[in-house]
């Protein structure tokens, strides 16, 4: 114990000092139930709040299902073990050593949503980091299950402060910084929805005029959840949607910042209103009345304009994010074999509108919806489906996909399963519309039996009527 708290101390100082350097983290361990040649990736967010996800380290399993890897971590910090696109998560610390055993059961391989978790155990030497933050969240859990009306309808204070209690004892020895900022901000959420405490108590005692924890994932989380609760409440504010309709074009953030300033609740502190704002804005971005391209701008303005070098990076994380598979922007480029072996890319089919079907080979639907698809190839000019399958093909399977063979190509993805995630695909069959330039117009596509025939000759009519004026 004694060990624990020295090291959780020195962590503590090394972090608010600015100085942290990174130290090595190894992982290794055993998949079953997948192919050999499996990749095996480590992912984290590159901040807690846009999301966005990085990869640490890449490595494809041998050919009994083994794995190692290792990459240099600074601070503490949630992540996902991914195994090809399904995973798990667990919390990394610098310098630890963590070893999986990860399976695979029969029915999870026939799901069309291929992200479903993994079934993992795994051991760490991190000073009991996972051990505690998973100890804590089966008893929160458990509490919830018990007492979700008492606290979020009832508003129950005894009943929530015998949890403080009960917690408080349980995690008594903990000093690891991380898990104590966890645990007290998971909590403080706890107290928020169950309207223990005002927007103000709120924002006066856990964010304004307090560090920001930018790497915990509780705190982001609560942070995100508080902040778009708040701008979305009935409270009387200077921040509403008409004054930010009227202002967002103007794309002046020092304007704007004035604007959210007037918020007796984000006055004090310009980070932690910075990261509000932020908040806001991506809530906003898919909002109608708001141009997604003036939400962007806000953005660029924030990477260059801050003070804070944290927020700079948060705000170039959100504007890459919230870019991903967006209409106009380039789609992600391939180059795939057809069942012969003929290797084709994205660019072969410029000057064409595209529309890619993706499916899996044990998928009844989307056979069937693939025959749907016939009237598109046969009735629109500058126009191809473009199939690509994922799943072990049979000979059956490339028989009866002959007749649509001879009218568009069908591509195998084989292991370049990353496109799937490129492309944002979460189950099959899924659609997306390329136009000619080789940009995204619909991601997802309509299926063929929501009026996707009428939806692609509306975008090749207008994209005719553009290029005659």
């Amino acid at each position: 114990m004694r060990r624990q708290i020295q090291i959780g101390c020195v962590s503590f100082l090394l972090l608010f000092s600015g100085w942290l350097q990174a130290q090595t983290v190894k992982i290794s361990g055993k998949v079953s139930g997948f192919e050999p040649g499996s990749l095996v990736r480590v992912r984290v967010y590159a901040d807690q709040f846009s999301r966005l996800k990085k990869t640490m380290a890449a490595v494809r399993t041998d050919s009994a299902g083994f794995f190692e890897l290792s990459f240099p971590l600074k601070k503490t910090t949630f992540a996902l073990l991914d195994v090809n696109l399904k995973q798990t998560s667990f919390y990394l610390q610098p310098g630890a050593v963590y070893h999986f055993q990860i399976t695979q059961d029969s029915a999870a391989r026939q799901f069309h949503s291929f992200y479903a978790p993994l079934q993992a155990t795994f051991q760490a030497s991190d000073d009991s980091l996972n051990a505690f933050i998973e100890r804590y969240d089966d008893l929160f859990s458990q509490f919830i299950n018990r007492h979700f009306r008492d606290v979020y309808q009832f508003h129950n204070r005894q009943i929530f402060n015998q949890f403080k209690q009960q917690v408080k004892a349980r995690f008594s020895q903990v000093e690891n910084p991380y898990v104590k900022q966890y645990i007290h901000y998971s909590l403080a959420s706890m107290e928020w929805g169950g309207r223990m405490r005002s927007l103000p108590e709120i924002v006066q005692n856990e964010f304004a005029g307090h560090p920001v924890l930018y790497n915990n994932i509780q705190y982001t989380n609560f942070f995100t959840d508080f902040f778009q609760a708040y701008f979305q409440s009935t409270v009387k504010k200077p921040v509403t949607l008409d004054k930010l309709q009227q202002l967002i074009p103007e794309h002046n953030l020092q304007k704007l910042d004035a604007l959210y300033a007037q918020a007796p609740a984000l006055n004090s502190d310009r980070r932690v209103r910075e990261l509000a704002e932020m908040v806001q804005w991506a809530s906003l971005y898919h909002q109608p009345g708001f141009d997604p391209s003036d939400i962007e701008a806000l953005f660029r303005q924030m990477e260059i304009k801050s003070p804070f070098a944290e927020n700079r990076k948060i705000a170039e994380d959100y504007r890459v994010k919230l870019r991903q598979m967006q209409p106009g922007t380039p789609a992600p480029a391939f180059r795939l074999p057809d069942f012969t072996g003929k290797e084709f890319s994205l660019k072969d089919f410029r000057g064409k509108f595209v529309l890619i079907s993706f499916i899996g080979t044990h998928c009844p639907v989307c056979n069937f919806q693939l025959n749907q698809l016939k009237s598109l190839q046969q009735n629109l000019i500058d126009f191809t489906n473009l199939t690509i399958v994922s799943g072990k093909v049979t000979s059956d399977f490339i028989q009866n996909a002959k007749p649509l063979q001879r009218q568009w190509p069908f591509l195998l993805l084989g292991k370049d399963i990353l496109l799937l995630e490129k492309y944002q695909i979460v189950n099959y069959p899924a659609y997306v519309l390329i136009g000619p330039a080789g940009r995204i117009i619909m991601a997802p596509a309509p299926m063929p039996d929501e009026n996707l025939e009428q939806r692609i000759h509306s975008v090749i009519n207008a994209y005719k009527k553009r290029l005659q004026n």
